[in-house]
């Protein structure tokens, strides 16, 4: 029997740009996050480019976000991306922007706008569906980079990467050879979050306080879409581009870049793949 190996195909990030992280949503799994965020920061503190990081959010802390989100009992009734940057960017000793308002997509051009000689990524940690369009449109009009988006049920939730919002700008992905040029976004891989959901009989805090969702997830979702952070940040590339956890079972599992994967992920032949584009032929004189 032969067999047959898919080799993984990296996507790389330009090792000299500099970077911005905008984090969307400061909440559940967006608080600890956003200490991750600070301490990449801080562990690359030392180098010649410091990270442009900037947290959105226009919700305060009541008193059922305490013990899951980290605030505490003297956050109650402050925004909690002001909150978050002022105590992160104290702690790590990093310049941290606080926008204490719902992210729009007005907002977003703006935000990546004032960062434009940077490698932009987006990190989503919201959790409906209007939220997460808001992101769509700012990777399908380019004024980010990629989007690295964070979601999650009671005890599992998936994180995934992305930078093209269309199957379409896929094609010719892999046609370089040994570099993967694009990634299938979030919403590519998992449509449903688009998708407006009817209104939940409880929402994420009640769920904790009867025990329906685990008090780990949040802070579990944050250690996987970190990790992604980290290879972006100081390894300058990824070879994964989707992870799944379940708590319950204890298992983790990630998707590798590979041509089989992206094409069985969102239904594009390999062929189209390493396609190569051809040029549009000039007009004759």
């Amino acid at each position: 029997m032969q067999l047959t190996i898919d080799p993984t195909i990296p996507y790389l990030v330009p090792p000299d740009r500099p970077l911005a992280i905008i984090l969307v949503g400061c909440g559940g799994t967006g608080s600890h996050i956003a200490q991750s965020i600070a301490r990449l920061c801080h562990h690359r503190a030392d180098t010649e480019r410091p990270i442009a990081v900037s947290f959105v959010d226009g919700d305060i802390v009541e008193s059922r976000n305490i013990g899951r989100q980290l605030f505490s009992e003297k956050d109650r009734g402050l925004n909690k991306a002001q909150t978050l940057a002022a105590r992160f960017g104290s702690v790590f000793g990093v310049p941290i922007t606080a926008y204490p308002e719902m992210a729009t997509r007005d907002r977003m051009q703006q935000l990546c706008a004032a960062h434009e000689e940077t490698f932009r990524i987006v990190v989503g940690a919201v959790d409906t569906a209007e939220g997460r369009r808001t992101m769509a449109d700012a990777l399908a009009a380019r004024w980010c980079h990629l989007w690295l988006d964070a979601g999650n049920a009671n005890d599992n939730g998936q994180v995934v990467a992305g930078t093209v919002t269309t199957v379409n700008a896929l094609r010719g992905c892999l046609a370089l050879g040994g570099v993967c040029a694009a990634l299938p976004a979030p919403s590519l891989v998992y449509p449903g979050l688009l998708v407006p959901e009817p209104m939940p009989a409880a929402d994420c805090a009640a769920a904790m306080a009867d025990d329906t969702q685990s008090l780990m997830i949040n802070q579990a979702m944050a250690a996987v879409v970190a990790q992604y952070l980290y290879q972006l940040v100081v390894q300058r590339r990824l070879t994964r581009f989707a992870t799944t956890i379940d708590l319950a079972t204890l298992t983790m599992r990630s998707l590798p870049i590979t041509a089989a994967q992206l094409s069985a992920t969102v239904q594009i032949p390999v062929a189209q793949l390493h396609a190569t584009k051809t040029p549009r032929k000039g007009r004759s004189a």
